[in-house]
């Protein structure tokens, strides 16, 4: 067996499980909350997130997001605090060259 493979985890009983990463990070005056169901292969299968206003609240949004996409699958639930921070960046790109794009009010 090669280092790459027990790297990836193929050795293991758990191969072949699919990932949820969720969690909550501070956003501007509230709080941002994301959950993300990846399949072994990589492939991203759904994504929820939105915005609370307080810590608990965000914690416990995103909680529920993660038990819903792992719902039914061979799954492991993974909290990251730095996957809500990376999610809430892109998503904050993404708005403004969708903004970017928008043409300009007359």
């Amino acid at each position: 067996m090669t280092q790459e493979i027990r790297a990836h985890g193929q050795d293991r009983q758990d191969a072949g499980l699919d990932a949820v990463v969720w969690g909550s990070c501070p956003a501007g005056t509230g709080w941002f909350w994301m959950a993300r169901h990846t399949a072994w292969d990589g492939t991203v299968r759904r994504t929820a997130h939105g915005w609370r206003e307080t810590r608990d609240d965000a914690t416990r949004e995103g909680a529920a997001a993660a038990r819903r996409l792992a719902a039914g699958t061979r799954a492991q639930v993974f909290l990251r605090r730095r996957a809500a921070e990376y999610a809430l960046r892109i998503l904050l790109e993404e708005s403004g060259a969708a903004a970017a794009r928008r043409p300009a009010p007359r």
